[in-house]
């Protein structure tokens, strides 16, 4: 989904910069001169977020940022200068942020904060604290950055949230509460999940020089000192979603395919020996395929690399349809497995045997040349808890597929 952005600047040349900052990061982009044609263009639009000057030849003195707020705009300040009267003006209203123009960490700044918005939706924050008025302090500031929050009224409510919502990525807690205290809750939540997993800020109102160590060297991430200022609480939140997702970006990378986008043989060996586990504790046989491309050598010397390369990517599309839950990787070159984790033999057979045949009516249709192409599979369906025997007995069937015709299933 595409989100709108109103711009409200009357410099052209920074309203340029702005709009380039904002198609960069993906956003449809209005721009306003003054406060009339802010509000012009609020009568006829729905926006996303504003990027808002502070002043304007007929709004001097911020007339159009309390405009974007009744309009339920959230709202980015930019201003030539901070001085006290402009920051009082300011700060009366729930702004998302306030930028000082003239540098380029600025509008740097600026971009972090577009991309911001639309990430924050999909990102779940427990606010845990026996205060009902802290709470809703917290909880109206996460509100502007479009965050999505749950809330615990102490420790115990917390762990419960977490239970039924595991895709909660930061937990705000207070230390003193009834039932389970904040620094308890800390311990107890990373018995279960690492720092990699969850990010969690200490808050508390108690003036003690050694709090903030005692909730770091317990599990937090993170401190605030109640009362708090937003600008802070803001910064200190946005640097603990970044670190999550770039420890997620990283472990991505770590775990999948460069050219297929396919899970890649380590993740594969990781996944399918915690499947196997269970498998061999429930006593349940397992089942794994190992897929090749029949004569790819020749493809890559006929065609090309390149072609080569979009066969892989052709077929990589086609695995994530056919087997969309079940585990699949590229081992490496034009090898392929699908390890087999909710499906009986027939079915995980039938699956195999249908996916075959569409590739070889379709494989044209994956590269430019119209590369036809077919895949040699085999099966192995046994009470084998290894994963590396359990690739050696499919790869026996696959030679098996491969000295017996190719494009088939053993």
């Amino acid at each position: 989904m595409t989100h709108r952005i109103l711009i409200v600047e009357d410099t052209p040349t920074i309203a340029r910069v702005q709009k380039h900052i904002a198609q960069k990061v993906g956003y449809e982009v209005d721009i306003a001169q003054s406060l009339a044609e802010t509000k012009e263009l609020i009568s006829k639009h729905h926006y996303f977020c504003a990027v808002v000057d502070f002043i304007l030849p007929d709004a001097p003195q911020g007339e159009a940022v309390p405009c974007t707020i009744a309009a339920d705009i959230p709202t980015i300040v930019m201003t030539g200068n901070i001085d006290k009267h402009t920051r009082d003006t300011v700060e009366k209203y729930p702004i998302i942020d306030y930028i000082i123009k003239g540098n380029k960490q600025a509008y740097e700044y600026l971009e972090k904060q577009l991309y911001r918005l639309p990430r924050n939706k999909h990102v779940k924050v427990l606010v845990v604290d026996d205060s009902a008025s802290t709470r809703q302090y917290i909880c109206s500031l996460l509100t502007r950055h479009k965050y999505q929050i749950l809330q615990a009224a102490d420790g115990l409510e917390a762990l419960k949230e977490l239970e039924s919502t595991p895709d909660i990525s930061v937990i705000i807690t207070d230390k003193e509460m009834p039932n389970m205290g904040g620094i308890e809750l800390c311990n107890e939540i990373r018995r279960i999940y690492s720092n990699d997993e969850k990010a969690i800020i200490g808050i508390s109102g108690i003036t003690s020089s050694n709090l903030s160590a005692l909730f770091l060297k317990n599990g937090a991430n993170d401190y605030l000192y109640k009362p708090f200022n937003s600008e802070e609480f803001y910064c200190r939140l946005s640097q603990n979603v970044d670190m999550l997702e770039h420890i997620e970006t990283i472990k991505r990378q770590a775990n999948t395919d460069y050219l297929t986008k396919l899970p890649n043989r380590r993740y594969f060996f990781e996944e399918a020996n915690k499947s196997l586990k269970q498998f061999k504790k429930a006593k349940a046989p397992s089942m794994l395929a190992m897929l090749d491309i029949d004569h790819f050598k020749a493809i890559n010397d006929t065609y090309g690399h390149d072609a080569g390369d979009e066969v892989l990517k052709g077929l990589a599309v086609c695995f994530n349809k056919y087997f969309e839950n079940q585990l699949v990787a590229r081992l490496g070159g034009e090898e392929f497995a699908v390890f087999f984790t909710e499906l009986t033999e027939q079915e995980a057979l039938k699956r195999l045997e249908s996916f075959r045949l569409f590739i070889e009516l379709n494989s044209h249709e994956f590269s430019q040349a119209q590369i036809k192409f077919t895949l040699s599979i085999g099966f192995s369906h046994s009470e084998t808890y290894q994963i590396d025997e359990l690739l050696k007995q499919a790869d026996l069937k696959l030679y098996k597929a491969k000295e017996s015709g190719r494009n088939k299933v053993v």
